[in-house]
């Protein structure tokens, strides 16, 4: 690698950073713990390299911003805490119809716990019912890293991602490898498809049916993003997000014998990774920070191939739904 470095960063600035380093051009965000820090970055260190960044009047705006932007093919990015996803659930679920043409990166900081929200929305749920693929990032490193997948997925794709933070990944520091910005990559120009974005219902109708065959090769597609298998025991324990950190540090404190599945995209599940370790094991437990989102999808998935392993998680109470 060249002009890299090693630096003790906080998990939003290390988004931040990926997102310079994969050529983003625009970033708009509102204000709100715990994701705050990501546009401070960009504000402050982005400018000097051609980024326009900008805090908006409110989530919606900043979705719009963000939204056109990649419409016209630019990588852009727009960042909010949980509960303001809400305020821009109008232009989120248009944004999965029209598709993008720039690489188009949606940032949820959820906040298990509420150390600062009045609730404890968990924003996978919205993937699922949005059909947005979601990256759930571990430490500061994996936010750096997954920051640059999204933006190119997303290009591939033409399809908004979303990336899912939460507390502790945000507001902790890590040693992160941090290299040179990339060049923004802004659009020559707005190419005019009325078809596409102007949502009437006789074009909606027709994007819908181009939706669900995007969704179907995006679902394809999260097989090949990087996924970590810890190969230890016949338990397996699956894993997605900050879990994942928990999870290794229970089972090198405690020594317990288990295989490790860590799945980088929550929505949609990479079907045929965990089919490959699920088959290998005789008992699977789920660790997920908020909902069990994960485990309603593995048991769904389980049933439909018929495998009849025990599948143990929040939805039985082995884990707490009111404590993470």
């Amino acid at each position: 690698m060249s002009n890299c470095t090693i630096r003790l960063m906080l998990g939003n600035h290390a988004i931040a950073h990926g997102a310079l380093e994969a050529g983003i051009a625009v970033a708009a965000g509102y204000p709100g713990t715990p994701s705050s820090e990501i546009i401070e970055y960009l504000i402050d260190y982005g400018k000097e390299f051609g980024v326009y960044a900008e805090w908006s009047s409110n989530e919606k705006v900043a979705f719009e911003v963000a939204y056109g932007a990649a419409l016209t093919g630019a990588r852009s990015m727009v960042t909010m805490k949980h509960v303001g996803l809400n305020v821009a659930m109008d232009p989120l679920m248009s944004s999965a119809y029209t598709g993008v043409r720039g690489g188009f990166v949606i940032v949820t900081a959820d906040d298990p716990n509420m150390w600062s929200s009045q609730n404890e929305q968990d924003n996978r749920w919205v993937g699922l019912h949005a059909y947005i693929p979601v990256l759930e990032p571990y430490d500061p490193q994996s936010a750096k890293d997954f920051a640059k997948i999204a933006f190119e997925f997303s290009e591939r794709y033409g399809h908004p991602v979303m990336l899912r933070t939460v507390t502790r990944v945000s507001h902790v520091r890590g040693p992160v490898t941090i290299c040179s910005p990339g060049i923004p990559k802004y659009s020559k120009e707005y190419v005019k498809d009325p078809r596409r974005h102007a949502l009437i219902p006789a074009n909606a109708r027709a994007l819908k049916e181009d939706l669900l065959r995007r969704w179907d090769s995006i679902s394809k597609g999260v097989e090949e993003l990087p996924h970590t298998y810890i190969d230890g025991d016949k338990n397996l324990i699956i894993t997605s997000g900050v879990a994942f950190t928990y999870a290794l540090e229970a089972v090198k404190g405690y020594g317990v014998k288990a295989s490790i599945l860590n799945v980088a995209t929550p929505v949609p599940l990479p079907k045929k990774v965990i089919m490959d370790a699920v088959t290998r094991a005789d008992k699977v437990i789920v660790i997920e920070e908020g909902d069990p989102v994960l485990e309603y999808q593995l048991k769904a998935l389980l049933y439909d191939e018929g495998v009849r392993v025990p599948v143990l998680g929040k939805a039985e109470n082995i884990f707490n739904r009111l404590v993470n």
